[in-house]
């Protein structure tokens, strides 16, 4: 509940997510030229007032060379990342995210992913209100156990848990919510 969200009850997402419909269809889009995995970086703005993440845009990147050839690991290429962050910007927006595919596996974090995403959230933490408005998105798309042909969307967020006296990320399922917004407008107008 936005009530819990803004109490900051560590068992709720510590943010609302809005997406606009195109970024899904661009993000399945990227993933289903290659069965190997592809990257990308999420843009939008993060309103801290309000503690929501709107997602406006992906961007894909290139990926480095990976001895597996991608089909289980990827990685993002520094200078293709600090090119598209350039672009992101000069549209007057910021990364708010991250993207990838898992194309013949299920769409969970992996160890990778969650250290990944770890470094990305500590290095934009917003020291305002101790929220890293960073989230990242996995697109599954061939992976021959799911249900139906249609790719599965997972956005996730790292949080720290202790467990049995040890502290660790942990990878936290963020609901997303898909509609058309444009910066700029009034909460209300939205």
């Amino acid at each position: 509940s936005p009530e819990k969200r803004l109490a900051g009850d560590p068992d709720c997402q510590p943010f609302a997510v809005e997406v606009h419909p195109d970024v899904g269809f661009i993000c399945d889009f990227h993933a289903h030229l290659a069965d190997s995995e592809i990257i990308g970086l999420l843009a939008g703005f993060w309103d801290a007032e309000n503690r929501v993440i709107y997602v406006q845009a992906p961007f894909p990147c290139v990926a480095t060379d990976r001895e597996d050839d991608g089909a289980m690991d990827v990685e993002m290429d520094p200078a293709s990342e600090l090119q598209i962050r350039e672009i992101i910007q000069s549209h007057g927006m910021q990364v708010v995210g991250w993207y990838h595919s898992h194309p013949k596996f299920q769409p969970d974090p992996s160890i990778t992913d969650i250290i990944n995403q770890s470094a990305y959230q500590s290095l934009l933490l917003d020291r305002a209100t101790g929220i890293s408005p960073f989230i990242g998105l996995i697109v599954g798309t061939y992976d021959t156990s799911m249900r139906t042909p249609q790719s599965i969307f997972r956005y996730f967020h790292i949080r720290n848990r202790t467990d049995k006296g040890k502290t660790g990320p942990v990878p936290m399922l963020v609901k997303a919510n898909v509609r058309t917004f444009r910066r700029g407008l009034r909460e209300e107008e939205r």
